[in-house]
């Protein structure tokens, strides 16, 4: 395709589609696109001066050269219908994504989990080392301000979604798997489809490639151990079969600094001590994931550490908002029984009483993870339930937000199920006269709704 050639993409607002509608505008290509809200990424779209269409109508793909969809539009959506007609090449996301790869030498993060973690962390230690990376991410990298960055080195570093397959689209040369729970049924049905997805993943690679792995994940110590035909470096807190060992970890108020045993000739046998501006052992092995793919590209010790220690996170990970009257306010993407534990581990290491609002998301989630929600959540000092975030799902019998509070409430009395939202500032005000850490948790609505609690 020709650069100045116009792309028309449908799901523009998306963080994922925003990102490479916003990588393509920055290599040359006219960009334009629809969706049927506004939001920050739209907004940021807008001032770059990509054209906009409120709602979709066959009318916008006028001149395109060509189409871009998301994974949430649906195929007799009226632009994706006017482009088979007027034969304009269609393409998803990840098509397009995979075509900006081809390009470059990749690395691919992919995980259950903390995936947009490790890409901003591999992404800022590249570029603290000179190399100029390209990324592609599923969150705000604070650093950057945005959620790419388009960058003329060989490296391109990008999250892989599994969620719904498409990261068996993603060409690279190395790949980082966080861990595996058993999430997305929707799409994958079972537990076996979903763990050979991820085997596929693995074997995606070249013969020269290398996959590396978190060794305290049984789902993932599963394929480490079965895969043989594959480069695999490994890392741990716990296992010291692993090829790089975690030790000697301390953490210092909103720092934690860790040691790495290293036994593998690949990246050197020594010792080395690194220290990241994070709380949380999830954090130090995403760290320790980012600083295992440095290694292997012979970046110094020097800009690793000099990267880690300035790190400022991603958007909504464990991210610090505001205070109201004494207490602090951080917002949360966790969603997942593991997220919220790992979270709530950062947030409890604070020494402040852990006052959690959650909104559950999606009914089917729920109701595949209703014994994990119960077990994590009734452990919280003191939490509120919001209504499920349904994604446009209908409602499950047995999975609302109702029933999760039906089911704590028997272990934990400080639970409290908000039906109305405008009723949160009278019941959270007593919470605030003290010095306690106030975390909204979800992946719907919930970044706003706790906005609009520190402005209220």
């Amino acid at each position: 395709m020709q650069i100045n050639s116009k792309i028309h993409f449908i799901g523009i607002s998306g963080i994922g589609m925003s990102g490479i509608a916003e990588l393509m505008l920055d290599k040359g290509y006219s960009i334009q696109g629809s969706d049927i809200s506004v939001n920050d990424n739209t907004k940021r779209l807008k001032k770059k001066g990509i054209k906009f269409f409120l709602g979709h109508n066959k009318k916008n793909i006028k001149n395109a050269h060509a189409i871009v969809y998301s994974s949430a539009i649906k195929k007799n959506n009226p632009e994706i219908r006017e482009a088979y007609i007027k034969k304009i090449p269609v393409l998803s996301r990840a098509d397009m994504l995979s075509e900006l790869m081809k390009n470059k030498k990749s690395i691919a993060i992919a995980g259950s989990h903390g995936k947009t973690t490790t890409t901003s962390l591999v992404g800022n230690i590249f570029n603290e080392a000179g190399l100029d990376p390209t990324i592609v991410n599923g969150g705000i990298i604070n650093s950057f301000s945005n959620n790419n960055r388009y960058g003329k080195g060989k490296w391109m570093i990008v999250e892989a979604d599994e969620s719904d397959g498409t990261f068996l689209k993603l060409p690279h040369q190395i790949s980082i798997i966080t861990n595996l729970d058993i999430e997305h049924m929707d799409f994958y049905k079972s537990k076996k489809n979903l763990i050979n997805a991820f085997e596929k993943f693995i074997n995606l690679l070249p013969f020269y490639g290398t996959t590396i792995m978190c060794y305290d994940d049984k789902n993932l110590k599963l394929l480490i151990n079965k895969i043989k035909t594959r480069n695999i470096l490994t890392y741990s807190i716990k296992n010291k079969k692993a090829d790089v060992l975690i030790f000697d970890i301390i953490q210092n108020k909103l720092k934690t600094s860790f040691k790495l045993k290293i036994n593998n000739k690949i990246i050197h046998s020594s010792n080395y001590k690194f220290t990241i501006n994070a709380i949380g052992n999830h954090n130090i092995l995403n760290a320790t994931a980012s600083i295992i793919a440095a290694k292997l590209n012979g970046i110094k010790n020097k800009d690793i550490n000099n990267a880690l220690t300035n790190y400022v996170g991603v958007k909504r990970r464990f991210s610090f908002i505001g205070k109201k009257n004494k207490s602090f306010v951080y917002d949360d993407y966790a969603h997942h029984p593991t997220e919220i534990a790992a979270t709530l581990s950062a947030a409890k290491s604070l020494k402040n009483k852990v006052i959690v609002v959650f909104q559950p998301h999606r009914y089917t989630r729920t109701k595949i993870l209703i014994r994990e929600f119960i077990k994590v959540l009734s452990k919280v000092d003191y939490l509120f339930l919001l209504e499920t975030y349904s994604a446009g799902e209908k409602i499950i019998k047995g999975a609302t937000s109702k029933d999760i509070y039906s089911k704590i409430l028997k272990k934990n009395k400080n639970t409290i199920y908000l039906k109305n939202i405008g009723d949160l500032n009278k019941l959270m005000k007593p919470h605030t006269m003290n010095q306690n850490t106030i975390v909204f948790m979800g992946a719907g609505s919930i970044s706003s709704i706790a906005k609009k609690y520190l402005n209220n």
